[in-house]
């Protein structure tokens, strides 16, 4: 969901869909272990995790450590108050007036590469309107960071495609040393029944050039589907055997997170179950809204999705309403699964608004650092927005 402004408002919602499983063989419980206030520059690490094969997924860089077996913790588990503020200042602020980012900024996507975080962060003065993305980077663990692009290195100018914008949303580095944007666009100035497509971008170096594929890498769906109106907000996972994705769909009433595949990157497929029909029939989310009474049973959005020992770990997004921007209220939780398509719930929030000495949280990412978990959180106030980081150190869960 984006931010309202008194004349338009704006919802950018993330497609993906699917069901909780509580199949765990073990009860795990919450590390509620504090982050460490350190500001040692010491490198950063991907995570060694070997999921099973039937989901492509072997990390792309060498393990550090050999983690042990994988138990998922059961259904309903909570990691509330586990994540700690990295500071009371923004990691990310926006600009000064009349600069490119002197409005709205979010996290948009966020790597982790050679010891250091790498965000694209989105900025824009107006919803909906053009965006621009621009580069920072932390080489703490998201403690302190710096802006490396003194203006922005992406926007939709070269996308034939996007009407309107596009949002950077998930990156990653190919072992050739490709850098590799996912992003998803919005086509017209409309709100909240514009169509949008899934993109992708390369460049030789994170300040770019960067140069779009000339067409989407994955549309809506046909009509009548789950995700007819829109596909947006990726997150991508890189695998030594291939790809997975994790993105928010709509037909325009609903939102629900849906889940595609590829060997490439560039060609996907959307996760199908041949036993469902009529707006399933040509595939399926792997994560919908929860029954009535749950903390996350509105629509369900902005997945973001990060390969750990904990397993697959989602920051996912529940939101009340995606027709009324002046009555929405979102919830932030986390979801884990061993295969990409079933997902166990947290039984609440993950993170709230005043966690942050802020009056809401729209856009998330989230990473896993070979240390702990950063999450960063787009923290509204005074019809603004910042990037907030917290953090938890270590595993989520202990057996």
């Amino acid at each position: 969901m984006r931010r309202p402004i008194p004349v338009l408002a704006a919802l950018c919602l993330v497609a993906a869909c699917g069901s909780a499983a509580s199949d765990s063989s073990a009860t795990l419980t919450s590390t509620s272990t504090a982050p460490s206030t350190s500001t040692s520059t010491s490198p950063l690490t991907t995570v060694g995790r070997v999921v099973p094969p039937s989901t492509a997924a072997a990390t792309t860089e060498a393990p550090t450590t050999t983690e042990p077996p994988l138990v998922l913790p059961e259904d309903g588990f909570s990691v509330l108050d586990t994540f700690t503020p990295l500071g009371a200042e923004p990691a990310i602020a926006h600009g000064p007036p009349g600069a490119w980012n002197a409005r709205f900024t979010d996290p948009g996507a966020v790597v982790v590469h050679d010891g250091a975080l790498h965000v694209f962060a989105n900025a824009f003065p107006a919803w909906p309107g053009p965006v621009a993305v621009g580069y920072w980077r932390s080489d703490d663990g998201g403690s302190t960071w710096s802006q490396e692009s003194p203006g922005p290195v992406f926007d939709h100018a070269g996308v034939p495609y996007a009407g309107v914008a596009v949002l950077a949303s998930s990156a990653l580095v190919e072992p050739d040393g490709t850098w590799v944007l996912y992003f998803y666009t919005w086509d017209d100035p409309s709100w909240p029944q514009s169509r949008s497509t899934i993109g992708r971008a390369t460049a030789p170096a994170p300040t770019g050039p960067w140069t779009a594929d000339r067409a989407p890498v994955v549309d809506v769906g046909p009509e009548g589907s789950w995700d007819s109106q829109a596909v947006r907000v990726p997150s991508v996972v890189r695998h030594a055997t291939g790809y997975q994705m994790w993105f928010t769909g709509t037909d325009g009433d609903t939102a629900s997170i849906g889940y595609a595949t590829s060997s490439d990157g560039v060609t996907w497929t959307k996760h199908d179950d041949a036993a469902t029909g009529d707006r399933y029939a040509s595939s399926d989310p792997v994560l919908v809204p929860a029954p009535a009474g749950a903390w996350d049973d509105g629509n369900v959005h902005q997945p973001r999705v990060v390969d750990t020992p904990d397993g697959l770990v989602m920051l996912y997004t529940s939101i009340n309403t995606i027709t009324d921007a002046f009555k929405v209220m979102q919830r932030h939780g986390i979801a884990v699964s061993d295969d990409g398509v079933r997902w166990v719930r947290s039984g609440d929030e993950v993170i709230r608004a005043r966690d942050i000495d802020r009056s809401k949280i729209w856009f998330t990412a989230l990473s896993w650092t070979g240390d702990g978990y950063v999450m960063l959180l787009e923290g509204g106030r005074d019809a603004m927005t910042d990037v907030f980081a917290v953090a938890h150190a270590g595993r989520l869960f202990t057996a």
